[in-house]
């Protein structure tokens, strides 16, 4: 159960929540900032995603890892972050070491020279290591960073709360004839959920408990959903 004693600030593009006595911005950005630890989350970057579909024939978008270091080269300006934990899939496949998103990565990475960049493993980071010198912290289980636990799936942990990406979570907002499907950041019982930052990805409908909180992503703005 969440403790009703968690505060939830919303502004015009993050929402601040509290978390096992900590602070976390959620940002409209799809990232998650721990001002207390200098630390920025993402989830799901999935690098190197629009060229696997495209090698296989199907015509996707391009630029998007681009569009997606920009995005992430803001986030860590804004917040001045000195640490960048991804929470798994950081890439889509394992890359060969011409592919040119892996070039431009090394590029945005040259200067980020200072930035400490942990990743932990996810279920599309069939690699022991990226091709060239990346300077990246590969964990191959879940990492604490007390209180929480950082890993790629969600799930109980009896050491803290689990922040976790993977599922990619969406919800459907109705009013009348109209929808939209919007991705979340998800507070449940277990930890928090994050939307997955590559802007190439699809979602999963999630299905919250009475407890849970939802927070919606949409048009530069984080807000709670009252889904009840």
């Amino acid at each position: 159960m969440i403790s009703s004693a968690e505060r939830i600030v919303t502004s015009h593009h993050e929402a601040e929540l509290a978390l096992a006595g900590e602070r976390l911005w959620l940002r409209a950005d799809h990232s998650v900032y721990w001002a207390a630890r200098e630390t920025l989350f993402v989830a799901d970057t999935h690098f190197g995603k629009s060229g696997v579909f495209r090698r296989q024939g199907l015509n996707v978008p391009s630029g998007t890892t681009d569009a997606d270091l920009a995005r992430l080269e803001r986030a860590i300006a804004e917040t001045g972050a000195r640490r960048l934990i991804v929470l798994g899939d950081f890439v889509h496949a394992p890359p060969a070491g011409d592919e040119p998103w892996l070039a431009r990565f090394a590029d945005w990475r040259a200067r980020h020279a200072a930035l400490e960049i942990v990743v932990t493993r996810g279920n599309h980071d069939r690699v022991q290591t990226l091709p060239g010198d990346l300077d990246i912290d590969w964990q191959p289980r879940a990492r604490l960073e007390s209180p929480f636990v950082c890993q790629h799936e969600p799930g109980a942990d009896a050491r803290g709360p689990v922040l976790a990406g993977h599922v990619h979570p969406v919800v459907r907002l109705r009013a009348g004839s109209e929808s939209l499907r919007l991705p979340v950041f998800w507070r449940h019982a277990d930890g928090l959920m994050l939307p997955a930052f590559c802007s190439f990805s699809g979602g999963g409908r999630i299905e919250p408990a009475a407890d849970d909180r939802v927070f919606v992503i949409g048009e530069g703005n984080v807000v709670e959903a009252n889904l009840g």
